[in-house]
């Protein structure tokens, strides 16, 4: 039997139904960490209660008793958890602001606009504090923790050596995992079999980001692009994210000189926000660490243009994948790419029934 403790997220909704389509859903218990008094984003019937409480610990019993217990989502608030207790195998399932935005790390996050414009100049009382409470109850537990972790699970070798670069006490081997999305990419066929192409316009449609994150360095994207001389309308998602960056974007973003650029402030339910990709021909993201590679991916896999910071850690990765894409100070230019093999390449290395495989592997 493997125990998973998992977020309440919604990624977590495909992880049960992965778990029953490959039948090893029987092997393996899922208990999610959460203070709410009811689940918010996980639609599955999952236990659930705060971390530290003694009804999380009826919920999860021995965790030494178990072949295998995976850590969704490795919080510092898991460190003392973690750190006094025993297990077979642990495994870390790697999320990405559970490893870039660490308290101890100091990853370059954010180009210079970003980091000067809006990074500086905010403070965070929420943030202070979740710093503070970490700092207090879980930090000198930080060490013991990550010592125990036998595996760090991503689907990027650069990730994973980049986890091992900045946290000494980490001495985990890597394996391979994805999240899925709700509809893996074969099935995004069937959308564009059954939808009409987008109609020809006189400047392509770009979507700028897929949330309100500043790491996503949308004034510098934006200034990147003035540079190029680049001409295409630009949509900006922001109804997801941190609400007042998205407010800090509306004010004090660079004037656009390409074409018209417009705020996307309204929630889009998972098929909506498909046929929103689909209906752009491309995707800029600027961010430095990997974040939001389920919008990359299907917007490879649908063929459609993609502009990527250089300075992104998951680089190496793509490359070695063969899969396409461009800097975001080429928006402008002379696009000779065959943009459509990219669908192959992610279906090389993200393929639904790959991904059933890697779970009969690692929870059957």
């Amino acid at each position: 039997m493997n125990l998973h403790i998992v977020p309440d997220n919604v990624f977590i909704n495909k992880v049960c139904e992965n778990l029953r389509e490959c039948g090893v859903a029987a092997n393996n218990r899922l208990v999610i960490r959460t203070s709410g008094r009811k689940l918010k984003y996980v639609r599955q019937d999952l236990p659930f209660a705060p971390l530290y409480s003694a009804a999380f610990d009826r919920m999860t019993g021995d965790t030494a008793e178990y072949e295998k217990v995976f850590v969704h989502f490795f919080s510092p608030l898991l460190y003392r958890w973690v750190a006094t207790r025993s297990f077979q195998e642990l495994n870390w399932m790697v999320w990405g602001a559970d490893l870039y935005n660490l308290p101890s790390v100091r990853a370059p996050l954010y180009e210079d606009l970003t980091l000067k414009r809006y990074v500086r100049g905010t403070f965070s009382m929420n943030d202070f504090l979740y710093r503070a409470k970490v700092a207090v109850l879980h930090e000198r537990f930080r060490d013991r923790a990550y010592a125990k972790v036998d595996n760090v699970l991503t689907w990027m070798t650069r990730e994973y050596e980049f986890a091992i670069a900045n946290l000494p006490a980490l001495k985990a081997g890597h394996q391979f995992f994805f999240y899925e999305n709700d509809m893996h990419y074969e099935a995004l066929d069937e959308m564009m079999n059954s939808t009409p192409a987008p109609a020809d316009r006189e400047r392509p449609l770009y979507i700028l980001g897929n949330s309100s994150s500043a790491e996503l360095n949308h004034l510098d994207a934006i200034a990147a692009m003035n540079a190029a001389g680049a001409e295409a309308d630009l949509l900006l998602p922001v109804s997801y994210g941190n609400a007042k960056y998205a407010r800090f974007l509306k004010k004090n973003l660079p004037v656009y000189k390409g074409g018209e650029l417009r705020f996307i402030d309204r929630y889009m339910g998972f098929k909506d926000y498909l046929q929103f990709l689909y209906n752009a021909d491309g995707l800029v993201m600027n961010n430095i660490r990997p974040q939001g590679y389920g919008n990359i991916f299907m917007m490879m896999y649908l063929g459609k243009r993609i502009f990527l910071n250089e300075k992104n850690l998951s680089i190496p990765d793509l490359d070695k994948a063969g899969l396409l894409w461009q800097p975001v100070a080429r928006t402008r230019g002379d696009d000779r790419l065959n943009w459509s093999q990219n669908k192959a390449a992610v279906s090389r290395l993200l393929s639904h029934d790959l991904l059933l495989q890697r779970y009969r592997e690692l929870f059957g």
